[in-house]
């Protein structure tokens, strides 16, 4: 009669605590590498565009307060827009600063299609 050896269980090693803190930074500096990338994603190098200040005047316009800084020997092109409560745009105007200006402030009144909730600078680039 042959008795068969039972089979033995797995060799389950734990791994070390040390290459564990290894993945770990290795892991948070590409988490923090790639929220750095796609926080400037679709931004144009050297514009600095900012909405200083919205004012809903009736059901069919809004004025808006806004600024841009950008290098002097670039014309740019911006997108001043207004948002309705469910953030679809109700208007829209495209600015283009020349060159040889350095910044521009202004103050834009838009026609809305219905009543806005919001107004913002959306975008400056390059032209």
């Amino acid at each position: 009669m042959s008795t068969s050896a039972s089979p033995t269980a797995p060799d389950r090693r734990k791994g070390s605590p040390l290459g564990y803190a290894v993945i770990g930074v290795v892991v948070a500096i590409c988490a923090v590498g790639w929220a750095i990338i796609m926080a400037n994603a679709g931004r144009s190098p050297g514009i600095d565009q900012q909405t200083i200040s919205y004012r809903v005047i009736d059901d069919s316009s809004v004025e808006v307060r806004w600024q841009v800084a950008k290098p002097a020997d670039r014309a740019v092109r911006c997108v001043v827009d207004a948002l309705d409560a469910n953030f679809a745009v109700v208007a829209r105007r495209e600015v283009v600063v020349p060159a040889g200006r350095s910044a521009l402030s202004r103050t834009d009144l838009l026609t809305t299609t219905r009543r806005a909730t919001a107004a913002r600078v959306k975008e400056c680039r390059t032209m």
